[in-house]
């Protein structure tokens, strides 16, 4: 398995994670979460320019050449090789998949969905107090997630918050925060990542990270900044 794909496949329940223990306060008033992956690559990016891949296109048939996705992930997938695209409508019935499932193992996942058309996860009820419930919360959003939405909206928030399929998470999110006229031109990657990993970072950023046009950006470039 290649390491995009891992990626890929940790993106979802890595951002609830991130949601869930902001609403446990066991985040800092302002975090920045985003995958090992993303972690990893980050700084080889500043110098190569890392790509996640070369096209949306190469993504759908690395997934499409496995054969151990669902019959609804292989329908999706097919569907977005002929159009380009996923489509919301398969976007929101792999959300609704995911949510279902939760709901029978006892969790209920509050959202809202943002301007791109992404899901965020701003809580979870039964709030868990304790490591063993969020291990057990954990568990339940992976194993719901198999075969219904790790691959879909792992991809579809590629599609629609990383249409340069950029590997550093950070430069993706800026490049987003440059079209919603959020920071100017000046503004790079390894500023929001220190304004995000430093002391006092809610200070040291030009936006309002919690409006809903950063929020957009901070999803769709696979890191949960919350606000607190």
């Amino acid at each position: 398995m290649t390491t995009s794909t891992l990626s890929i496949l940790r993106r979802e329940t890595l951002r609830r994670a991130a949601a869930l223990l902001s609403c446990m306060g066991l985040l800092v008033s302002l975090t920045a979460c985003s995958t090992p992956w993303n972690q990893n690559t980050a700084d080889d990016a500043q110098t190569s320019g890392t790509r996640i891949a070369p096209s949306m296109s190469a993504l759908f048939d690395q997934y499409l050449a496995k054969d151990t996705i669902s019959q609804f992930e292989r329908d999706v997938l097919q569907r977005a090789k002929k159009t380009g695209k996923i489509s919301a409508e398969d976007y929101e019935t792999a959300h609704d998949k995911q949510a279902a499932c939760m709901a029978e193992n006892g969790w209920q996942e509050q959202t809202r969905k943002l301007s791109n058309g992404l899901y965020q996860t701003t809580g979870v009820t039964p709030v868990p107090s304790t490591d063993a419930e969020v291990n057990k919360y954990m568990e339940a959003s992976n194993t719901c997630s198999e075969g219904t939405s790790k691959i879909i909206e792992s991809l579809y928030q590629l599609q629609q918050g990383n249409p340069g399929l950029l590997a550093d998470p950070y430069e993706t999110a800026v490049e987003c925060l440059k079209k919603s006229s959020l920071v100017d031109d000046a503004y790079t990657g390894r500023k929001l990542e220190n304004a995000l990993n430093g002391d006092g970072a809610s200070k040291g950023l030009p936006f309002d990270a919690s409006s809903d046009a950063a929020q957009s950006c901070f999803t769709g470039a696979g890191l949960a900044v919350n606000i607190g």
